[in-house]
């Protein structure tokens, strides 16, 4: 993914200005930076949900706005920081759900996919949740399954805006090591707003931190 030179402008202010990132599979860039400061602004406007001012993204070598929009959001995937469930449902058919592109709309979901949840379930140590509905869980508890179907999902570009927010400190330990673990399994660029500075560390990523408009590489 190459990021150039991209200005996001709401209301007549740049909230994003001439931004540039390069980034490539298997890595892992972390966005730190003050309340305000445009780190959501700048993952919306990565994932599609934001236009841009100036500038272009490019993934695999091609222009975002030559992509159709529905395969454009089947190889982004943004986990917004905060994600209310919307309707009662079970976990496992939640979490399901991240296979839904693989499928016709009128097709079950395979054994195989199931397994593939029930793995990552077990990852995450939320395999005792699967049978419960999503709408009694805590903000923690579902906040781990948004995370599972995210990383289900396969994407080739995964931003996360604050994914540890409403996670202890024994799950925000593990989630890194999770994150770390998905991307060198499977290759995929991860972009990661986070205010979990004990893990500014060179051996979990690339580091960014955004200052109003102004941005620099950190070590």
């Amino acid at each position: 993914m190459q990021i150039k030179d991209i200005t996001v402008r709401l209301a007549d202010r740049d909230v994003i200005k001439s931004f540039s990132l390069s980034a490539e599979g298997g890595d892992v860039v972390f966005i730190s930076g003050d309340n305000g400061s445009g780190k959501s602004t700048l993952l919306k406007a990565i994932a599609g949900y934001l236009p841009l001012n100036e500038g272009h993204i490019f993934l695999s070598e091609k222009d975002k706005t030559s992509y159709p929009p529905s395969e454009w959001f089947s190889m982004v995937h943004y986990l917004p920081q905060h994600n209310p469930l919307a309707f009662p449902i079970k976990v496992k058919d939640l979490l399901v759900m991240a296979f839904y592109r693989d499928k016709k709309w009128y097709d079950n979901y395979s054994s195989e996919q199931y397994q593939k949840v029930d793995q990552l379930a077990e990852r995450f140590a939320i395999t005792h949740l699967l049978e419960r509905n999503a709408k009694e869980l805590s903000g923690g508890e579902l906040q781990l399954c948004w995370l599972v179907q995210s990383f289900l999902a396969g994407p080739k570009v995964l931003l996360l805006d604050e994914p540890t927010q409403y996670l202890d400190a024994k799950n925000r330990t593990a989630f890194f090591s999770i994150l770390k673990e998905q991307v060198e399994h499977s290759s995929f660029i991860c972009l990661c707003a986070t205010h979990d500075l004990v893990f500014r560390k060179e051996e979990y990523g690339k580091m960014i931190e955004v200052q109003s408009t102004k941005y620099k590489k950190i070590k």
